[in-house]
């Protein structure tokens, strides 16, 4: 009797379980619906907290969780909210309040609390911080590994840390100079321009970092402020496609204001970055008598000798210095010229 007993107990409430354990590492990552409803309707609100951690030394690590969270919260969502945090705030209140999904910090600041779930989907030098749910770790860990083994994959870890990168050691692919490539190639057809021009200009504005921001408020991988930006309809400073869409609109607008003075495309090219880099009404001053500034001069070297430099050029200014340089430690200062960047590809 009791052995028949114990054998109805295992059907009704061990059986189910074993046979979902031994299912679940087989489904695929696609669902129709949110698994268990792991993830809540509605958006899934992120923060990216590293901070200094982030050296670009190390590559894109913002950038590359930023689109990581982007592709989770299509699968697992109705949309992804993400924003920048600050490495010396503590979100721990409001992950536990659900204000906040997800949470992503350097791995050595987690919080030492049996409240949170900590996975690390990518890299171990990285962690997501949830509300404590050990289905809702599985499930990123699940996907991550989905991530990993898909054919995609390995193409975006080249595009995040194997470019174009001075500072960093180490191999960078020649095929690629930043992680949005094929946005800048989009883009750049609507200024005419070569989209190698406008890979140069984004990195003398951001250093490719979808987090850079200036102390005058420039936000972003193309460096927009934020009225500016939101003229053209930029709802999230961060994201790299609204960023680089909206910087290539606004140099068209420059492109056809400084038309109207000059017919050779070079003396309009570098008025257009000029502009870009000072204003537009400081650029008109220019043109009217009053001197460049010798950084607005040395930021449109700087964009030309590079873009000169990722199409395999000798640099045309031989006395310019890189201008990203500028906020560089004084040790990584260099000439921009092809003696002195030649290895970094």
């Amino acid at each position: 009797m009791e052995a028949r007993k114990a054998f109805r107990t295992f059907l009704t409430y061990l059986l189910p379980t074993l046979v979902l354990l031994l299912v679940m590492p087989f489904q695929g990552v696609k669902h129709t619906h949110k698994p268990h409803e792991a993830f809540r309707d509605g958006p899934l609100v992120c923060a990216i907290a590293l901070g200094d951690f982030d050296i670009i030394s190390k590559g894109y690590l913002t950038g590359f969780n930023y689109e990581m969270l982007e592709r989770f919260g299509e699968v697992y969502c109705d949309s992804t909210e993400i924003f920048l945090g600050e490495r010396s705030v503590s979100y721990a209140d409001s992950l536990l309040r659900d204000s906040l999904d997800i949470l992503v910090i350097p791995s050595c600041d987690v919080p030492d609390s049996g409240r949170f779930t900590i996975v690390h989907p990518f890299d171990t030098t990285v962690a997501w911080v949830l509300k404590y749910d050990p289905y809702k770790g599985h499930e990123i860990i699940r996907w991550s590994n989905y991530m990993k083994e898909s054919k995609g994959y390995r193409a975006i870890t080249s595009r995040f840390f194997e470019g174009y990168n001075p500072y960093r050691k180490g191999p960078k692919n020649p095929s690629v100079i930043s992680p949005y490539d094929a946005l800048v190639k989009k883009n750049a057809k609507v200024v005419s321009w070569d989209w190698k021009l406008l890979a140069a200009l984004m990195w003398n504005e951001s250093m490719f970092r979808i987090q850079a921001r200036s102390p005058k408020g420039a936000l972003g991988l193309m460096q927009m402020m934020p009225v500016t930006a939101g003229r053209y309809g930029v709802e999230d400073m961060l994201n790299p496609e609204e960023n680089i869409e909206a910087a290539a609109k606004y140099l068209l607008r420059l492109q056809r204001i400084f038309s109207t003075y000059t017919d050779d495309p070079d003396v309009l090219t570098s008025l257009t970055i000029a502009a870009y880099n000072c204003g537009e009404g400081r650029a008109l001053e220019d043109l009217e008598g009053r001197e460049q500034s010798s950084e607005t001069a040395a930021y449109v070297k700087g964009v030309l000798n590079l873009y000169d430099f990722f199409c395999g050029k000798e640099p045309r200014f031989r006395d310019a210095i890189d201008t990203v340089a500028m906020t560089a430690p004084a040790d990584t200062t260099f000439l921009l010229t092809r003696d002195t960047l030649e290895t970094t590809l």
